[in-house]
């Protein structure tokens, strides 16, 4: 049997992140959401999954309709798996739907009709369920992505959940967790010894292979756990809340604060103030400032001293623009800081105010605020956003990921050349 994730109409809610990478290579906790299903659902062979493409992302990413004679299991990209809805999938018969609160989370459908909704597009699911063309199971199970805020307040839970679903029975770990390439984690008495460090609750401290943690180091799993990723290297002075995950190949560097419910992704340089954010991989905040309740994507970089407002002077929900669309939602939270795209930077000093959305290759130089939605390709200067001509963030982007033995291929140029060419309609 095949599984393949795919997109609903609350695909849109998650740009900028979504304008380079699918719905279900979004990290959230430890893991991307297809990790977290490949692994509840026991699946070896990651030829078996795939997914339902769009562009522009069918140019970079595995993206293949299932063949035809296949059954196919139909996974909501956006629905976050639990043991309960691992086991449901797993005992489902064939052709019936899945329904959690109203929206369509999973189908598993025999040969004929799978090719019917594969050449009709797989929105009609709903259509089938409202309809009643096809059986429907309801189930709570699991937990949904409904708005891209959801990525940092549903952090901290998804922490906890990828450290359960990557432990066990003899207390080690899963190796290649938040993208390194280690052997099994330990934790309580097989952990490093650490000489000099502070590890409160170290029984929920749990290290991947060739992890560093520098003398004068606090971490305190008391409220949560932490899981250091393979190669990663917490410097002297580093004090971590967790729960928290740091990548494989990352560094956090002398005095950094990092404060519950954040993800560093692998091979990220982070430093100052860092509160409930999810950086992606690659991406540096190497320096003083204050991050918080943010989602930053892979390939940026924060000058020295940026700092992202998270909270409004009057102390009211934040409104978030819908990035296609512009739609204004009126959210419930308080605290919500900046979401910026793949190849963000912002020059030293940079202040970002509350509910800031930042799209692909943004280059922000300006004293004072920028904008609040910074439309993909913009070089924001203290004067005037003007458009980032492609072939310079090109030779940009090729200069700082060859620099990680990252080459930009052809596929990936063809990815941002659509976006470019788009960008004042995403």
């Amino acid at each position: 049997m095949t599984i393949c994730f795919f997109e609903d109409e609350g695909d849109r809610l998650f740009a900028p992140l979504t304008l380079t990478r699918p719905v279900d290579d979004l990290r959230i906790g430890i893991l991307t959401i297809r990790e977290k299903w490949q692994r509840y659902l026991g699946i070896q062979d990651p030829d078996k999954i795939t997914r339902v493409g769009r562009a522009p992302i069918t140019l970079l990413y595995h993206c293949e309709a299932p063949g035809d004679g296949e059954e196919v299991l139909w996974i909501n990209a956006r629905w976050l798996p639990d043991a309960g809805a691992a086991e449901l999938l797993s005992g489902l018969e064939s052709d019936v739907l899945v329904r959690r609160n109203g929206t369509i989370v999973a189908a598993r459908l025999g040969p004929e009709e799978s090719r019917k909704y594969r050449e009709s597009g797989t929105r009609t699911f709903s259509q089938a369920a409202d309809t009643e063309a096809l059986p429907v199971t309801d189930t709570s199970c699991g937990e949904m992505l409904d708005f891209l805020w959801d990525l940092f307040m549903k952090n901290e839970m998804e922490i906890r959940k990828d450290v359960a679903l990557l432990g066990s029975a003899d207390g080690s770990m899963d190796g290649s967790a938040g993208g390194s390439a280690g052997g099994p984690a330990t934790n309580g008495n097989n952990l490093p010894d650490f000489p000099g460090a502070v590890l409160n609750s170290r029984e929920h401290i749990h290290a991947e292979e060739n992890v560093r943690v520098d003398p004068g180091v606090i971490i305190d799993a008391s409220s949560g756990p932490v899981y250091l990723g393979a190669g990663c290297h917490v410097m002297s002075g580093a004090i971590i809340q967790g729960p928290v995950a740091i990548g494989g190949q990352s560094v956090v560097r002398m005095g950094t604060r990092i404060y519950a419910g954040t993800t560093i992704g692998p091979v990220c340089k982070v430093s100052g103030e860092i509160q409930n954010v999810i950086l992606y991989g690659h991406s540096n905040k190497a320096h003083d400032g204050y991050l918080g309740n943010s989602l930053i994507g892979e390939w940026c970089n924060l000058g020295a001293n940026t700092t992202t407002s998270n909270l409004k002077n009057n102390y009211k929900p934040i409104r978030i623009p819908e990035w296609s669309t512009g739609h204004v939602h009126k959210t419930s939270i308080q605290f919500f800081g900046t979401v910026m795209g793949d190849h963000g930077k912002t020059a030293i000093n940079t202040t970002l105010s509350a509910g800031t959305l930042c799209g692909v290759f943004c280059n922000i130089f300006t004293y004072g605020f920028p904008p609040k939605h910074v439309p993909s390709f913009s070089w924001v200067s203290p004067h005037h956003t003007e458009p980032y001509q492609f072939e310079k963030a090109m030779e940009t982007a090729e200069i700082m990921m060859e620099r990680r033995g990252v080459p930009l291929s052809r596929s990936y140029l063809l990815m941002m050349k659509h976006i470019f060419d788009r960008r004042n309609g995403v």
